[in-house]
């Protein structure tokens, strides 16, 4: 309700941040879609998901559950005001909220969604109605036209579009298009999840928001597939089951946090919860009793999405057997994840060997997320590189080439190696290859409270060449204190001591840096160090700590971590 009283005061919490101005109305003035794609256009503003993400209508989203609540009929109206004031500034087909398909697939979800759920109030008349449903048939024909483009990039536009196409063929039923539209949308969909799904899970964008995202569009297909009795065949089931599991994986039950793994742009399909932005449970549980029949939770506020797509939890929750595609190790204080790849699609980041470490459903260690994709730089996706990871770099370079925004080249290949135990895990990469070096990453759980990480830069044939490798850790905002190579911080539940080393010895010069601000050590850093993007948009104070060393492989880095809990 409170953020309700935000929406129609005109603010909403795009990408699930700060309240900003809701706007539904792009700088005029307005050209043909194709335009903006082919950059004939400008898009007005720095980044194009600014003029987007309103225009999804997710907010509308709240509105409807606020008003199943509550039968407040001004919510209803807000809505019907809102729509026809973004039908009155985006005409057909013109202007930048029609250039992508993707994002037209998303608002027609949208759309359909809120006009069921107003369907009761007198502020919803049959000329409103027509209106919206004729809005929704526009919505659907545009999607065809760039489909190609969808599948060649084989990600989340190409479900995204394909859902669109299903929902509009399902909702308008009558429309002479519907059963093209719900026969493309359905195989283009089933299609998209056997090529973008691995089988142990592991989605094609390598991303815990994308993987959310495309749970939900899996959520929204089966929904309307059950309203009209379509079955989901049982290849895209085996699928979902594997993706289930994987985020289950990934996600703290306790909080329903997990590691910002991949790019996060903020994809939120459906806020039908109190839950938070980046609490993953509303999607896990949903997916859990859609595609594993059966919960994995207990009850809680998350089951409201379930609620809401019509999915009846049972009275006890089970728990999914892991995902094989994740390398975790836990115990009932703490856990450490380690990312470890071999890409059969394009990576996102330049993350081989990161780690990330828990303790008590809190990251003691960040993964320093995305923030924006366009931007001025350092902005412009700056922290999908290897130096904001949590993970060893050589002389300054990215573990991949980077040809673009968004495009790395040269894969580094990843492999696990036999671990001693069954409380360790070894992983290596090539991505220094180039430099007649191998990455070998040891992560060690002496304890729940102690974890020993050491990296070793073995040369791959006898050299004495010299090299700048530093070693990265992101730490939340915390008080520290340094002590020589000895980090203290603390938690309201923990203080942790990091402590470095090295075989040989070598002198480190220890870096502190908070928003790109050294707080200790000396010498130059990225200006994109010392900050945390928990969602799109969205930058907040974090720590980096680095140790830099000049050396020749063979070289070994330890990092010591001991975590003494708070006695309360």
């Amino acid at each position: 309700m409170e953020e309700i009283e935000e929406i129609t005061s005109g603010q909403v919490r795009l990408f699930g941040a700060s309240p900003t101005l809701l706007k539904l109305s792009p700088q005029a003035p307005l050209l043909d879609w194709a335009a903006y794609e082919t950059g004939k256009a400008g898009w007005g503003v720095e980044d194009p998901k600014f003029i987007w993400e309103p225009a999804r209508f997710g907010w509308a989203l709240r509105l409807a559950r606020a008003y199943h609540s509550t039968k407040d009929h001004q919510l209803a109206q807000l809505f019907w005001q809102k729509f026809e004031e973004f039908s009155k500034a985006n005409p057909t087909l013109q202007g930048p909220n029609w250039a992508s398909a993707q994002e037209v697939a998303l608002r027609l979800i949208a759309f359909c969604l809120a006009a069921n759920v107003f369907s009761d109030s007198p502020h919803t008349t049959h000329q409103r109605l027509h209106a919206i449903y004729q809005s929704i048939a526009v919505h659907a024909a545009r999607i065809p036209p760039t489909l190609s483009y969808a599948r060649a990039q084989g990600n989340n536009h190409l479900l995204s579009e394909a859902t669109g196409l299903y929902t509009a063929g399902v909702f308008l039923p009558n429309h002479p298009m519907a059963t093209f539209w719900r026969k493309l949308g359905w195989q283009t969909f089933h299609q998209a999840l056997h090529q973008q799904i691995s089988p142990d899970g592991t989605y094609a964008q390598h991303s815990l928001n994308y993987q959310r995202l495309m749970l939900d569009l899996s959520l929204w297909v089966i929904c309307l597939s059950r309203w009209v009795g379509e079955v989901f065949p049982s290849a895209s089931l085996t699928r979902l089951q594997a993706a289930t599991r994987w985020l289950y994986s990934m996600v703290d039950p306790d909080t329903g946090l997990a590691p910002n793994l991949g790019s996060n742009d903020g994809a939120n399909l459906l806020p039908l919860s109190t839950c938070s932005q980046v609490d993953f449970r509303p999607t896990l549980q949903a997916s859990s009793l859609s595609f594993l029949g059966a919960n994995s939770l207990p009850a809680g506020p998350w089951d409201e999405l379930s609620n809401w797509l019509g999915l009846a939890a049972n009275s006890q929750a089970i728990q999914p057997e892991p995902s094989s595609a994740i390398n975790c190790l836990r115990n009932s204080n703490s856990r450490a994840y380690l990312r470890a790849v071999n890409f059969t699609s394009r990576p996102n980041h330049a993350d081989q060997l990161h780690v990330d470490l828990w303790f008590q459903g809190q990251p003691v260690t960040l993964d320093a997320g995305t923030f924006r994709y366009s931007a001025p730089i350092p902005w412009n996706n700056s922290l999908a590189g290897t130096l904001c990871h949590n993970t060893l770099s050589v002389d300054g370079l990215d573990q991949m080439r980077r040809a673009g925004k968004f495009l790395w080249l040269d894969w580094a290949k990843t492999w696990l190696l036999p671990a001693p135990d069954l409380n360790t895990l070894v992983a290596e990469t090539d991505a220094y290859r180039s430099f007649n070096i191998s990455h070998r990453r040891t992560v060690k759980m002496e304890s729940g409270l102690h974890w020993l990480i050491k990296d070793e830069m073995v040369p791959l044939y006898p050299s004495n060449s010299l090299h700048s490798f530093c070693l990265h850790w992101l730490l939340p905002d915390v008080p520290w204190r340094l002590e020589e190579n000895t980090l203290l911080f603390s938690f309201p539940q923990a203080q942790v001591k990091l402590s470095f080393s090295t075989t040989p010895i070598h002198q480190s010069n220890i870096q502190l840096i908070r928003c790109a601000q050294l707080l200790a050590g000396k010498g130059d850093f990225p200006s994109f160090l010392g900050w945390y993007s928990p969602t799109y948009n969205l930058k907040v104070p974090a720590l980096s700590v680095r140790s830099i060393l000049q050396a020749s492989a063979p070289i070994l880095i330890q990092s010591d971590w001991v975590i003494t809990p708070t006695i309360e």
